[in-house]
């Protein structure tokens, strides 16, 4: 079952510039920092126990890169969380949800899987389950 956002990506250009914008409007500094293949983040932890995490392209060739290239700086995904992973994924099949990441049936999921944007109102839509961050 759903049971509401996790967090919300936004794409952005200057990682820098956008960790000072978004200190600005939440009114708070950044919790932490990463790397990943293909782009640097910051993540911003919000109270509700919901994210906010920047994403910045390091390479022209990732998603992060060909989504700002594509359509812009901007909500990259949101991210829901349900309880059991497994179950929702089992569902979204039976009703014929197009997943990218999905192991396939007989197969644990591994921490996520997506929601094709075709399948979700041109919204990239991740599904995790987890606690707090």
């Amino acid at each position: 079952m759903f049971q509401g956002v996790d967090h919300v990506v936004i794409a952005v250009s200057d990682l820098e510039a956008g960790i000072k914008q978004y200190e600005a409007i939440l009114g708070v500094p950044v919790s932490r920092r990463g790397q990943a293949t293909g782009f640097d983040n910051a993540h911003f932890d919000l109270p509700d126990q919901t994210m906010l995490e920047l994403v910045s392209p390091t390479d022209e060739t990732g998603p992060v890169a060909r989504k700002i290239k594509n359509s812009g700086q901007g909500v990259h995904l949101v991210a829901v969380r349900v309880d059991d992973l497994d179950a929702t994924v089992a569902r979204l099949r039976k009703d014929g949800v197009r997943l990218i990441g999905d192991p396939g049936e007989g197969n644990p999921v591994k921490g996520q899987v997506f929601v094709h944007p075709a399948h979700a109102g041109g919204v990239l839509m991740q599904i995790v389950a987890r606690g707090a961050h």
